[in-house]
């Protein structure tokens, strides 16, 4: 098995080199850096589009977004180091490090809220206190987040439902620094991110590693230009939304958090992982439930944890399937793209390629794929070529998912293929006929059926 996912992950990285510099420019995303990690390494990592549209700076593996809830990971594992430390309880009251914390109606009492609750979701409190931080950029400071507090704070009785909340996290930060001695910013960077060698992680924006980010641009308006967002400091709200950082640090981060193998320790000890990544709450969305500061979700039936963020010009996405210790960072510059959703494809590309791969491999190995791989535009759409072991995969440049919606082509003579699409309305059982002029040692052209396709000039 072992072997296998090493095999699907190099076959999902020839997809994803052909698939997302398409994708980036269907979906309108200025910058795109992807991230594979298996078995502890790197294996996979690139940059797609730009960090700065205007001066046409590349996106590469090094260049840094604000990660904003994925924040709330970090504050999660610090807060498992201090209950390791024995500085503190998970079930201990919010109050007891925060004697601040008060606030009451007839049905609520934030007295009874505890670190644990916080953690998921299930203390009830309101999501982002009472100021528009999330419009103007003015993140309250500690003066601030206390002077938020008041009988609206706590909105559900805790333990009765999942809600998110910024404000919450913001208070961990604020209990962290209680026990520890230390203020926020200062423990996760001696605990987290020097002792993982990450060297362009911050848990907030400064001055200094200002020179290390991507613009974040606005979502597409119509009639309107897109616009680079400033960059903000996040103040009290840093351990909800605070951090920056980029594909090779996260990977170091991801690789600490696998539960395969003891050397992984580094942060917390196993026992604790598990905790942070154990269903305690559904979130009310499709298959999906919140641990300790970690999304929980299934894909093709296995069990991803991690987390996403959006700030204003950047989303972001980092998941980590706990059993076959193989995590997928995803990071944009903007804030509307389809990060989750090419973080989800790229999983679903690789287990395609494990749970199917007899498919894949079936006949006699076609010499030359490269003549045929290459992109193909009708006026109906675009199509991508890519040769995988003894076939070929076609698909759809738009795709979330290229390959689990694309069509398997199975070679049937010398430039002709059997196709077998996802779907029956395609031309299941029909041929896609590749079509070479005079000492032309590419293909110029595409049969589908009966519709041609011609290749695009790269």
């Amino acid at each position: 098995m072992e072997k296998d996912f090493t095999k699907a992950i190099k076959y999902t990285a020839k997809i994803l080199d052909a698939w997302l510099p398409y994708k980036i420019q269907y979906d309108r995303i200025p910058g795109l850096a992807v991230g594979i990690v298996h078995n502890g390494k790197l294996v996979y990592r690139k940059g797609f589009g730009y960090a700065d549209v205007e001066l046409k700076i590349p996106i590469t593996p090094k260049t840094c977004f604000r990660i904003a809830s994925i924040s709330k990971t970090f504050t999660a594992v610090a807060i498992m180091q201090l209950v390791e430390q024995g500085k503190i309880n998970l079930d201990d009251h919010v109050e007891k490090y925060l004697p601040w914390f008060k606030a009451q109606t007839k049905d609520t009492d934030s007295k009874n809220i505890t670190i644990r609750q916080i953690l998921s979701h299930t203390g009830g409190v309101f999501r982002d206190g009472n100021s528009p931080h999330w419009e103007n950029d003015k993140f309250p400071d500690i003066t601030g987040l206390k002077k938020s507090i008041s009988n609206k704070t706590v909105i559900f009785e805790n333990l009765t439902k999942f809600k998110y909340s910024n404000f919450g996290f913001a208070l961990l930060g604020e209990i962290i620094k209680k026990a520890s001695g230390l203020d926020y910013d200062e423990y996760v960077a001696k605990h987290i991110v020097k002792k993982l060698g990450m060297e362009r992680t911050a848990p907030d924006f400064n001055k200094e590693n200002n020179d290390w980010l991507a613009k974040g641009y606005s979502r597409p308006i119509p009639n309107k230009e897109r616009e680079a967002f400033p960059h903000a400091e996040t103040k009290a709200y840093a351990p909800a939304t605070g951090f920056l950082s980029n594909v090779f640090d996260l990977a170091k981060y991801l690789v600490a958090m696998s539960l395969k193998r003891k050397e992984a320790n580094i942060l917390v000890n196993k026992e604790a992982k598990k905790e942070m990544t154990r269903e305690y709450w559904a979130t009310g969305e499709e298959n999906e439930s919140y641990g300790l500061g970690f999304d929980i979700s299934k894909i093709e039936k296995r069990k991803i944890v991690g987390h996403g963020g959006g700030f204003a010009g950047f989303i972001t996405q980092i998941s980590l399937d706990v059993e076959n210790d193989i995590a997928v960072i995803t990071l944009t510059n903007t804030n509307d793209s389809s990060c989750g959703s090419i973080n989800t494809g790229i999983f679903e590309t690789i287990y395609k390629f494990v749970d199917e791969k007899s498919k894949y491999s079936k006949g006699k190995k076609i010499s030359s794929q490269e003549k045929f791989e290459g992109a193909y535009r009708s006026r109906w759409g675009d199509t991508i070529v890519v040769g995988i072991d003894t076939n070929l995969v076609a698909f759809d440049p738009k795709a979330n998912s290229p390959v689990k919606n694309g069509t398997l082509l199975k070679a049937k003579g010398k430039n002709k293929f059997l196709m077998e699409p996802k779907s029956n309305f395609d031309s299941s059982g029909e041929f896609a006929t590749f079509i070479f002029g005079r000492k032309v040692k590419r293909a110029t052209k595409v049969i589908f059926g009966a519709t041609p396709s011609e290749r695009l000039e790269e």
